[in-house]
């Protein structure tokens, strides 16, 4: 993924649309209308290391500057893990709200409900590259029809397992969930000390699609 050009039109699109809830930082009182001039405010997720990624921020910061004259781009990087708490105080207090936020996924409907994102349907429409993203990721940004940001990145997962223990008992990696529990019970049988599959007590999330394709669900 072209991470700088889809960064830049994010802001582009973002920049020039006035229907978010918070206002934007540029000064439209006695328009109306909103301004491509003053200062945008953006919150990007803090990384273990943000650095690379800032590398990439300040690149496109400085070539949307220099593309939008008497504009100013105020980058924060905010930790994911209070993010819910600094977002949701953000559509309360409309001088503390960031114009541009990149944020979950799963976030979408709970901000929309509450608010506090802008409909960009249009602006998405008319981006050149909206027709390479991915399906899935579009939708995740979607809303009653509605389209509420642009996809920013795709996480891909992986399972890893031991192999030499695999080696040991002549095991290939599964291929399916079917394969999956076939070889976790194997593992298990022949060496009773290890889990056949284990997740970790912070990564809960990683086994939910296990219950899910399985009819199951969470308790509650």
């Amino acid at each position: 993924m072209k991470l700088a050009p889809r960064l830049a039109v994010l802001l582009a699109a973002v920049a020039v649309t006035a229907t978010a809830c918070a206002p934007q930082t540029s000064d439209n009182s006695s328009s109306g209308k909103d301004e491509k001039s003053g200062t945008l405010r953006v919150w990007l997720f803090q990384e273990v290391d943000t650095k690379p990624k800032q590398k990439v921020v300040d690149a496109v910061l400085a070539d949307f500057e220099k593309a939008h004259e008497g504009t100013e781009v105020d980058v924060e990087y905010i930790p994911v893990e209070t993010r819910a708490q600094r977002i949701k105080a953000a559509f309360n207090d409309p001088d503390s709200a960031p114009d541009v936020i990149e944020y979950g996924n799963t976030d979408t409907a709970g901000y929309v409900k509450d608010g506090g994102l802008a409909d960009v349907t249009e602006e998405f429409g008319a981006w050149d590259e909206a027709k390479d993203t991915d399906p899935t990721a579009r939708q995740s940004v979607t809303v009653d029809g509605k389209v509420y940001g642009a996809p920013y990145f795709v996480g891909v997962r992986a399972l890893y397992y031991r192999t030499d223990v695999f080696d040991e008992l002549g095991l290939e990696a599964p291929r399916s969930l079917e394969e999956l529990a076939s070889t976790a019970k194997r593992v298990r049988a022949a060496k009773p000390d290890l889990y056949g599959i284990a997740v970790g007590g912070a990564y809960t999330y990683g086994a939910m699609p296990f219950l899910w394709a399985h009819g199951g669900e969470l308790a509650t």
